[in-house]
């Protein structure tokens, strides 16, 4: 086995633990020795594999843009090899993972449209699990931009896929995540009590794939998206059962002194679920694990959702200067990872108007508010 292809494997590796710069190291060297082989500029196959990796390395520790940018330079030198406009297997994966990466960036329209390219390009080349996988794609990305009926079919042809290949009654990995998904969507529209129906289903069928007694990150999810679902509903003592289900699941898994962005998740939903000095003392877990995992000074959507979270929780116990301050460093957080413009910004622009309207300060809070609009 070559040594750029270890790298790979080890970079593989990295990611899986959540160790994320390890896992991009690994990829930047190995991209490092394939083009000392076959030249800088050169199109191969190797080199293009290798460029994905690291995007989506890239892609795993937040830095989206980057992402980008492995993976557009990684799909022109895939239709240089494999033609511009041919169905390739390669091809098809880049597409789906730029759809990814801007649906990150918040540009949903150009998410929608890679993601269309790749459908498309799947129904020449793939049988039908690959086109499972597109259309989830788009239905994620539906509904974050708000359209959770137009997800929730996307969802469900996904699932109809799924059954006619797997089987109607068959338990299987994919048609757990379709269910989760279809959670998801529904506790977007604001149906909680439909939303922990396909949770349950997601849970049984994970219990049943991987043991009632197993510790497996996929009945850790469906765990955890119970917790969130009966939080919506006011729940908070089956919600913070839940989480702590979730959070025992995943200290088995990844030890009980690791720091893993699940782990840090599961704190978060934990402290929205807790009130008070609890809350804020499960925020302020999440975001020195994140800071441990990103960087002390990387800008990262989980760390920026972790100060969102300590400012909405002093915001609550009345304490609005030091609400202001981690707005305002979320706000700087979020610019930086997504530019100007993004719906998490408008929501971050809104608390800051709130938060100052609570201080009288009236000028300041419709200054934010406007700039929301």
């Amino acid at each position: 086995m070559e040594k750029s292809e270890l790298l790979n494997y080890i970079g593989h590796a990295y990611n899986n633990l959540g160790d994320c710069k390890n896992g991009i190291s690994s990829y930047e060297q190995a991209l490092q020795i394939l083009r000392s082989i076959y030249g800088q500029d050169s199109s191969h196959s190797d080199i293009a594999e290798t460029l994905n990796n690291l995007g989506g390395g890239w892609y795993h520790l937040g830095d989206y843009r980057k992402a980008i940018s492995c993976h557009e330079q990684a799909l022109q030198m895939c239709r240089s090899i494999y033609g511009e406009t041919e169905a390739h297997p390669a091809t098809f994966t880049l597409l789906n993972n730029l759809g990814l990466a801007w649906n990150n960036l918040g540009d949903y329209r150009k998410a929608i449209s890679y993601h269309e390219q790749a459908l498309e390009m799947c129904r020449s080349i793939y049988a039908h699990p690959a086109m499972s996988s597109s259309l989830h794609n788009l239905g994620t990305t539906w509904s974050k931009i708000g359209d959770y009926k137009k997800a929730i079919s996307y969802y469900e042809q996904t699932l109809l896929m799924q059954k006619s290949i797997y089987g109607q009654t068959s338990a299987h990995p994919d048609i757990a995540i379709s269910l989760n998904s279809l959670g998801a969507a529904w506790s977007g529209l604001g149906d909680y009590r439909k939303a922990i129906s396909f949770y349950e289903q997601a849970l049984q069928m994970n219990m049943s794939i991987y043991g009632h007694n197993t510790s497996h990150p996929d009945i850790g999810m469906s765990l955890n998206n119970l917790g969130v679902a009966w939080n919506d509903l006011g729940d908070y003592r089956k919600a913070i059962s839940y989480h702590e289900q979730t959070q025992q699941i995943q200290r088995s898994i990844y030890g009980h002194n690791t720091s893993h962005p699940d782990i840090a998740a599961t704190l978060q939903n934990l402290g929205v679920a807790s009130k008070g000095a609890e809350a804020i003392s499960y925020f302020e877990q999440a975001l020195q694990m994140y800071k441990s995992i990103y960087g002390q000074t990387t800008a990262h959507p989980d760390i920026a959702r972790s100060l969102n979270n300590l400012g909405t929780a002093w915001s609550d116990l009345g304490d609005y200067r030091k609400a202001i301050s981690y707005y305002e460093q979320t706000l700087l957080m979020q610019k930086s990872i997504y530019g100007q413009t993004h719906p998490d910004i408008v929501t971050l622009l809104n608390n800051l108007g709130i938060a100052w309207n609570n201080l009288a300060n009236y000028v300041k809070a419709i200054s934010y508010h406007e700039q929301a609009l």
